[in-house]
């Protein structure tokens, strides 16, 4: 059975996803890699007792994924304000954990024979991947499944991104190269036959997927020079410049790292969940400890033997993705199958035990497996109803649905700051639903769902202290409050401002607080806001827009008229827009 997994199942883990939770592919596949590892665990656990021998093996996957695994618990232990969060995010610690575990079992279950066996299965796997993307170049995935809404984005693949289908696509081709010579030297025809359709598969996959993909490279990816600075900026502190920020922190790092020359780029209303590329991702999060960990990890791989040069060309191949791309839970995935086949017999210990030790070491073990498995259903079961509280908000306008759905996704997991932060933004909804309906014995009703909402916007903010969105969230339930509450202007300006505090640089924000201003007919403080924000960035139309506004409110028609003739200079001359500001600009001549 664990050769099974191993050969047949594993392979699939780069292209597989779980379409019940919200985010479908790096969320779904740390469940099913967090779910076989218990699964490989169990059954190395039942071997154990039956043949009362501990086999291990020792290769280059345990010392890699093992060093990662102990700098991201580090990280987690002095750095991350969230510690939960922080341990289920799929490039952190239980992710390592899980990875390290498949390198020290998976090897031991398969003969240097079956190496071809998981070659072949990760090309297959690869062809499959291939495929699609020329059917999507067509349309017919769309036209076969018409209900499934992301299929119809040509740019969709099973990977996620179309930069985690080129790593599988590209580092798959040096393997089936070598399939091919093999096959060749056998004299198996169809094998040949087979590895070379899987070649061209590829590497018209790669054409296709770049075609599509490079003109939205500008908007889509995290520039180099920006990553780096992101990250000589999260090391001014020293805790950081050793430990990181913690995997749960890079949104702050990036927001208080980014530099006022992003706006001006195309990414500037952008967030980023990863850094530009694998290293500095790790550098950020984990600090020089992890750079010293992805470097041990790499030494261990180049320093290991491997004769097969077409694992050697893909091994190679994958150290300059981990070194100069983004980050990818795929390219992570394929690593530890790279890991498994260059394992050896050297590599591979048995150790005989006595009766007692059998014993001991199969309660210790059956209690972390029960105890694991007993979490990762929980976090499963969160995650599925926190997806149906999201699709009945969204897509089946049930707000009694969701309410009662994300009720249970938060008792499943109290410590996810997303769940209580989107709870919060629903419970205002209701209460300004039942508002609307203006019945006298609804008042009750609505006092209680604008409570809760600012309390789970509260408890968001305290799960995720560092976390911009969390503030931003807060400041928008507070500002729906506004001649509501007595106090809800104070409390919106202060949440606003602790959101531009941890992002200084974004020109939106300071467009929301100067809204707040204007409502409160505090002129003067909300012009401060709308130049500050038109300063960040000197082509933001509606930055100027808002200036012009209120210098109208204040009387100064000159003034504003010269802050419209800087928006008609930012907005096509060809759009509604244009049109519009003329005729703001004729009105105010004519005043």
């Amino acid at each position: 059975m664990l050769s099974f997994i191993t050969i047949y199942i594993l392979p699939f883990l780069c292209i597989g996803f779980l379409p019940f939770f919200e985010d479908a592919y790096d969320t779904g596949r740390f469940i099913i890699v967090t779910g076989i590892t218990i699964l490989m665990c169990l059954l190395w656990t039942i071997r154990l007792i039956r043949t009362k021998r501990l086999i291990v093996s020792y290769n280059a996957g345990v010392v890699g994924f093992g060093v990662l695994t102990l700098a991201s618990l580090l990280s987690i232990i002095f750095v991350s304000t969230n510690k939960i969060e922080a341990l289920v995010h799929p490039l952190g610690f239980i992710t390592w954990l899980s990875l390290t575990l498949i390198a020290l079992i998976a090897p031991t279950s398969i003969e240097k024979k079956d190496h071809n066996k998981l070659m072949w299965m990760v090309v297959g796997v690869s062809s499959l991947l291939g495929l699609l993307i020329i059917y999507q170049q067509f349309g017919i995935t769309a036209m076969l499944f018409p209900t499934l809404s992301f299929l119809a984005s040509p740019l969709w693949n099973p990977t996620g991104t179309p930069i985690s289908a080129c790593y599988l696509l590209t580092l798959s081709i040096p393997l089936g190269m070598y399939l091919l010579r093999e096959s060749g030297k056998n004299h198996e025809d169809r094998n040949s036959a087979f590895a070379l359709i899987a070649i061209l598969i590829a590497v018209s996959g790669i054409a296709m997927t770049l075609w599509r993909y490079i003109p939205m490279m500008k908007t889509s990816l995290l520039p180099f020079p920006v990553g780096w600075g992101i990250l000589l900026e999260s090391w001014k502190q020293p805790i950081h410049t050793i430990m990181g920020v913690g995997v749960d922190q890079f949104t702050m790092a990036y927001t208080l790292g980014k530099q006022l020359s992003i706006n001006t780029t195309t990414i500037w209303n952008s967030g980023f969940n990863t850094n530009a590329s694998f290293l500095l991702h790790i550098a950020t999060v984990n600090g020089f400890l992890g750079i010293c960990s992805l470097f041990l990890f790499v030494l261990v791989l180049v320093r290991s033997h491997i004769s097969i040069i077409g694992l050697r060309i893909a091994l190679f191949l994958t150290i300059l993705f981990l070194f100069f791309f983004p980050p990818s839970f795929p390219l992570v995935i394929l690593l530890s199958l790279f890991c498994i086949l260059i394992s050896s017999k050297d590599s591979t210990h048995v150790y005989h035990l006595t009766s007692l030790g059998v014993v001991f070491g199969s309660i210790v073990c059956m209690g972390v497996i029960f105890v694991s498995s007993y979490l990762w259903y929980r976090y499963t079961k969160g995650e599925q109803l926190f997806f149906q509280g999201v699709v009945a908000k969204n897509q089946e306008n049930n707000g009694t649905k969701a309410y009662n759905l994300m009720i249970l996704a938060m008792r499943q997991n109290p410590f996810i700051s997303r769940y209580h932060a989107t709870f919060s933004q629903l419970n205002l909804m209701l209460g300004n639903a039942v508002i609307t309906s203006a019945k006298e014995e609804d008042k009750t009703l609505v006092t209680t769902l604008l409570s809760q909402a600012i309390r789970e916007g509260k408890t968001a903010t305290t799960l995720a202290p560092n976390n911009v969105y969390m503030w931003s969230n807060l400041a928008s339930i507070y500002q729906n409050l506004i001649g509501v509450a007595t106090d809800a202007p104070s409390w919106t300006i202060a949440a606003y401002q602790q959101a531009i505090t941890l992002d200084p640089v974004n020109p939106v924000l300071r467009l929301d607080l100067g809204g707040v201003y204007v409502g409160m007919k505090d002129y003067n403080s909300a012009l401060q806001q709308f130049t500050t924000a038109v300063t960040l960035k000197p082509n933001y139309a509606n930055g100027f827009y808002n200036v012009a506004n209120v210098l109208k409110l204040k009387g100064n028609t000159k003034e504003a008229k010269a802050a419209l003739q800087h928006v008609l200079d930012l907005v096509p001359s060809t759009s509604t827009e244009y049109q519009k500001i003329m005729e703001e600009i004729k009105a105010l001549s004519n005043d």
